[in-house]
């Protein structure tokens, strides 16, 4: 959407690492908002939009450019010819879930949710080729909060993954930009977030 006059734009830029076989538990980065977010002043934050980029380090097949390798299971099925799988979500929330599993389009506090899907597995073609298929899900604010979303903290990413093998011991680099419009949060609408954040 087109910057507003009254926008500002927030980046950041975070690293996550990942175990041997491509696991990563759940895990959060913070994005600093106390510049313009005060409970006491009633000040916060309007969510507009959220982008992510992603990218790899080291990365085998993108060693020039750190591009991301959406085809988590490169070398196909495993030794005894099982299918693989492999699962990457991605979110932006103002409450920290325990578990990525958790998240997802209807839990309050979510205000983005990007999942990534990698599959292997034998192509029954006779001579053993492999078939690999890669999708990934995107719901914004723009999906989840229609009518705006009001942030009074900071906001967490968070991240996780299994098997996600071509991160295998490596790390995965996010890069956010968030659109955001300083606002002055109603007494009324101020007791209710902080309500609802005492209630968890």
């Amino acid at each position: 959407m087109a910057k507003n006059s009254g926008d500002i734009i927030l980046r950041d830029r975070m690293q996550f690492d990942f175990d041997g076989v491509g696991d990563r538990t759940t895990l959060y980065g913070r994005i600093d908002t106390s510049a313009y977010v005060d409970t006491i002043s009633r000040q916060g934050l309007a969510i507009k939009e959220i982008y992510f980029q992603l990218r790899q380090s080291p990365s085998t097949k993108y060693p020039n450019t750190g591009l991301f390798e959406p085809t988590a299971v490169a070398g196909g099925p495993d030794v005894a010819g099982n299918f693989q799988a492999s699962g990457l979500k991605l979110y932006a929330t103002s409450r920290a879930y325990e578990n990525a599993a958790e998240v997802g389009i209807a839990s309050p506090d979510v205000l983005c949710v990007k999942t990534f899907n990698s599959h292997c597995a034998f192509n029954n073609d006779g001579i053993g080729t492999n078939v690999n298929s890669n999708q990934w899900e995107w719901y914004g604010p723009r999906d989840l909060h229609p009518e705006g979303y009001t942030l009074v903290s900071d906001l967490l990413i968070g991240v996780a993954s299994d098997n996600w093998q071509s991160l295998s011991g490596g790390t995965l680099e996010i890069d956010i930009l968030m659109i955001a419009e300083p606002i002055k949060v109603t007494t009324e609408r101020m007791n209710e977030i902080l309500s609802q954040a005492q209630d968890l």
